[in-house]
């Protein structure tokens, strides 16, 4: 609500100083509902499709909180690893929409720490708690006849490639991803800044590594980046697809969209069906 209107606010003053006009402003300046599943609107999508609360025992008992998605005949089960601050009951819902068409589940679960899940957050916890996510939908008796797609945004898709490092997985989709953290930071430190910083990444930073995680992967790839995310830049999503393994891999850079709203651009359904299809080709 401060940011909008500080964006309001700055529009505003920039204007009076340069001309007069005319601005319009409007609800959405000032209001930012919570995008929740609403099974309402997944059943304009998908009439089949129900949800139910699940919890997990974390790797050290952690209760972590999610929302598990069902459809019948489901071609695929996606496990959704969302960003920083990513909670399923505020929002949950876009990602959950958009993902829905490709006929798949969808498993959803709070990062520890956040949203109704219990515990502290530290990169390890996050990982060894994805694994836990993981096995829990990999040993679901409902869900056995559909393969695990792995999808991760932002943090989530550093969680996503560790657990597609140490499960099997049937396809991977990262979107908004990094490289690694010494890649991500150069990108977003201006060149003539550089010669005067001097960074040191704690061990745990350090081991971050998407892209040694995609040039040992084989399974079906998508990687997803907005054209105009300055969070991730596309530069990142295009070294991982250079340096991809896979040969069912594919890049998706969204025109005019960022960093968290990538999503919802007009070619998703192709590129995510083309996952899809792969995967279940496979898998036959």
């Amino acid at each position: 609500m401060k940011h909008r209107l500080l964006t309001v606010a700055t529009v505003v003053l920039v204007v009076l100083q340069t001309a007069c006009t005319t601005i319009s402003v409007n609800e959405s300046h000032f209001l930012n509902p919570d995008q929740k599943i609403q099974v309402k609107e997944l059943n304009k999508i998908e009439p089949t499709a129900t949800t139910e609360n699940i919890t997990i025992n974390g790797f050290d008992d952690v209760t972590l909180s999610g929302t598990l998605i069902k459809v019948d005949n489901a071609q695929a089960t996606v496990i959704y690893f969302g960003g920083n601050q990513f909670r399923v009951s505020v929002a949950g819902g876009e990602p959950a929409q958009q993902i829905l068409p490709m006929n798949v589940n969808i498993l959803m679960v709070d990062h520890r720490g956040y949203g109704n899940s219990e515990g502290t957050p530290t990169v390890e916890n996050l990982k060894r708690d994805a694994l836990s996510v993981y096995d829990y939908a990999a040993n679901l008796v409902d869900l056995e006849n559909a393969p695990i797609i792995l999808h991760g945004h932002s943090l989530g898709s550093v969680i996503a490639g560790y657990v597609a490092s140490e499960r099997p997985v049937g396809a991977l989709v990262l979107e908004g991803s990094i490289t690694n953290v010494q890649q991500m930071t150069s990108q977003r430190i201006p060149w003539f800044v550089k010669p005067f910083v001097e960074l040191n990444f704690s061990d745990e930073l350090a081991r971050v590594d998407n892209l040694k995680v995609v040039e040992s992967f084989t399974a079906p790839l998508l990687i997803i980046t907005g054209e105009d995310d300055t969070q991730t830049p596309p530069v990142l999503a295009e070294t991982l697809y250079h340096h991809a393994l896979s040969k069912q891999k594919q890049l998706y850079i969204v025109k005019g969209k960022h960093h968290g709203n990538a999503l919802t651009g007009d070619k998703l359904q192709l590129h995510y069906q083309r996952l899809v299809k792969q995967l279940n080709e496979k898998k036959s």
